[in-house]
């Protein structure tokens, strides 16, 4: 018998495979997540003064995640000029996460995009959001500051 390796057939069977294991990973550890389609992750976290949306977003071949953390400040346009001085104070201080504001919607947005393993995605991607939503924590002062200065 014959048998015949497609690397495209592997990659297709893999393909999701990361969404399922963070999210068992991450129920396992208390925390709820919901799976937006396929390849998206949501998960919602409270810390002292607000809460974020914590968003996982994985490629096709299960080897890179980006998590996108919203819905934590709102910025009013008239603030913006001052926001942006605090957003680039903010990615000089913190190594792993960037923040962007997002004048389309008003937003700060916090972004981490990092490399991942298969066979451990799990325990990475949640560290990965528990260091999100800890810098996001960190640096929420920061911008309620600037809003109210």
């Amino acid at each position: 018998m014959i048998q015949i390796k497609c690397k495209a057939m592997e990659d297709f069977v893999m393909a999701g495979m990361a969404t399922k294991m963070v999210a068992a990973y991450c129920e396992a550890q208390g925390v709820k997540v919901t799976e937006i389609r396929g390849d998206v992750l949501r998960a919602g976290w409270n810390f002292e003064g607000g809460s974020i949306e914590i968003f996982f977003r994985f490629d096709e071949k299960d080897e890179h995640v980006h998590l996108e953390g919203m819905n934590f400040i709102t910025v009013p346009e008239n603030k913006y000029d001052a926001m942006y001085k605090t957003v680039n104070q903010c990615n000089d201080d913190y190594t792993h996460i960037k923040f962007v504001l997002d004048t389309k919607d008003g937003q700060i947005n916090a972004r981490e995009d990092a490399v991942i393993q298969l066979d451990s995605c799990g325990e990475e991607c949640f560290e990965l959001m528990i260091r999100m939503v800890r810098v996001v924590e960190d640096a929420f002062p920061k911008f309620m500051k600037t809003m109210w200065a």
